[in-house]
């Protein structure tokens, strides 16, 4: 399935009927992909499922023109449009965590829970070493006009990318977080290191509604790395 926002063609994957939805969003660089065998776990054949590629990933176009969290967020609601969704529980792992946090701030009336894993959207700390970083990108910058500076993530990607994915980055969700009034589930890896657990203890407080589990052991693919008991988990959140 697909549709067109900003004349940029995004993929997705429906599966089953009905006016309910689950929907799944990926992090940042997956794809459809990153939540299929999750989605096959949880199926009741009855709900319906919706997978989407957040562009430039799996099946979807990249854009013409820099996005902001606002723009995917967006995007989002026209596929539960077309698929004539009414009311959604959202599964998001990192990046998608952002938009499923802007989508309870948009459409708080389709929007009935969340479950957030290793979910971006709350400001690092400032730490020595982003501090000495950021130095270091500087003075190579001025010498090296035309160096590739940044995370890896950010390298690899086009211009236009570049600067859609620091929209992103830059896009700190505290105060947003406050007005998330749906049921959430925040489940975090112990070892996270790319959304470390302070981030999960600080939506925790923002979201009045809110519970937090911390899987031991497990890194920022939690979901992936302790598989069986998150698909226990996400059934129970789901079915209450």
């Amino acid at each position: 399935m697909t549709i067109t926002y900003k004349q940029t063609k995004i993929n997705y994957i429906s599966k089953n009927n009905g006016q309910n939805a689950i929907l799944f969003l990926h992090g940042w660089g997956g794809s459809t992909v990153s939540f299929i065998g999750l989605s096959n776990a949880i199926d009741d054949k009855i709900t319906k499922h919706i997978l989407v590629d957040f562009p430039p990933f799996g099946e979807s176009e990249e854009p013409n023109c820099p996005w902001t969290v606002e723009d995917y967020s967006i995007m989002i609601k026209q596929i539960l449009d077309q698929e004539k969704v009414k009311k959604v529980a959202i599964v998001a792992h990192s990046f998608g965590g952002r938009v499923a946090i802007y989508l309870a701030n948009l459409y708080t009336y389709i929007v009935e829970k969340i479950l957030i894993t290793g979910g971006a959207g709350i400001k690092p700390k400032n730490t020595l070493k982003k501090f000495f970083r950021k130095i270091k990108y500087k003075i190579i910058k001025l010498f090296k006009k035309n160096a590739q500076v940044g995370s890896s993530d950010y390298v690899k990607l086009s211009g236009v990318m570049k600067k859609t994915f620091s929209n992103i980055v830059g896009f700190d969700q505290t105060e947003m977080s406050k007005s998330v009034l749906c049921p959430v589930l925040l489940v975090y890896g112990q070892k996270d290191k790319e959304t470390p657990l302070y981030m999960a203890k600080k939506l925790n407080r923002n979201i009045k509604n809110s519970e937090l589990i911390v899987l031991k052991n497990c890194g920022h693919f939690a979901y992936l790395e302790q598989f069986s008991k998150f698909v226990n988990i996400t059934k129970i959140f789901i079915k209450e």
